[in-house]
């Protein structure tokens, strides 16, 4: 510890892991930890001197890692790793002295199941504050396994290995359309002719398109008229007839109780139904805030 003045510096390791990754110059390492290309240049050539290692073959066609440099640039990312850990430690700390739980969770959880719960906890704990970001599934659980969040709530179909969960509902979408398209739509489509219609879905990473992917994944999967980021996004879109959608029963419901848009026949065949979760980290010990509210939201289910 007392030679900590000659340990490297942080950047200099970043850029020989964004080197070693996917950086194919020092240009490109540069920008991705946020230093000027001269000021990289002098780093990395500090660092070389600094280790006595040489680090980088240079040539008129840029710079590539030597075998010494990519043996350090492993090691300077595990140093970078725990660099990170050390962070999210500390932040998780102030979170929980401030009594703030961060939740990321899926579109359809936050819109239309998470608010009526968050009003009931506040009657009862108003002196837990909730820090809420709305991502797909696919972002959430990636927060989760980095540990930007206490835990997630996804509406994925199925869920990657490394994870605990509590069941916190259930789902099922629906395809609907504007009234004027469900004339010719009357009976009952099974996966063979659904994956023929044409059909307005959410974006890949999404629990909603996982679960359409995965119904028709035998006959090709969905066949796309168009991809959208949000929900409110589909409907609108699906009100103009311009095609079908596909979403939550609960995000189309005051759609459909307005007459907005129609529910169409399909058949019990096509598996629509999905499970919601909660999902943390087994390692995370979570804060007696983020207990409170993870246990609120498993008890309304």
């Amino acid at each position: 510890m007392r030679n900590m003045q000659d340990w490297p510096e942080l950047q200099a390791l970043g850029l020989l892991v964004a080197l070693k990754s996917s950086a194919r110059s020092i240009g490109q390492a540069a920008a991705a930890v946020g230093l000027a290309q001269p000021n990289a240049s002098r780093s990395l050539r500090a660092l070389e001197r600094d280790l006595g290692v040489p680090l980088l073959r240079r040539s008129p066609r840029g710079s590539e890692l030597t075998v010494e440099g990519e043996a350090v640039a492993g090691w300077a990312a595990e140093v970078i790793e725990a660099y990170s850990n050390l962070n999210a430690g500390a932040r998780a700390i102030q979170d929980a002295r401030a009594g703030t739980v961060r939740i990321r969770a899926s579109l359809t959880v936050a819109e239309y199941l998470l608010p009526a719960h968050l009003v009931t906890l506040h009657a009862r704990r108003p002196d837990i504050e909730v820090g809420l970001t709305v991502e797909n599934s696919a972002a959430v659980l990636a927060a989760v396994r980095e540990r930007r969040c206490d835990f997630g709530l996804v509406e994925s179909l199925t869920l990657p290995a490394g994870f605990r969960a509590e069941v916190i509902g259930r789902d099922r979408l629906l395809i609907a359309a504007a009234p004027g398209f469900a004339g010719a739509w009357t009976t009952p489509l099974d996966s063979a002719g659904l994956s023929a219609v044409p059909l307005l879905v959410r974006e890949q990473g999404s629990g909603t398109r996982e679960v359409i992917d995965a119904a028709l994944a035998g006959h090709g999967g969905p066949r796309i008229a168009g991809e959208y980021g949000s929900n409110s996004a589909l409907k609108v879109a699906a009100a103009t007839g311009l095609a079908p959608i596909v979403l939550s029963e609960l995000a189309l419901r005051d759609e459909i109780r307005a007459g907005r848009l129609v529910a169409l026949p399909v058949d019990d065949g096509v598996r629509l139904d999905r499970v919601l979760h909660a999902v943390w980290l087994p390692d995370r010990r979570l804060t007696p805030g983020a207990r409170t509210v993870l246990e609120h939201i498993v008890a309304a289910r």
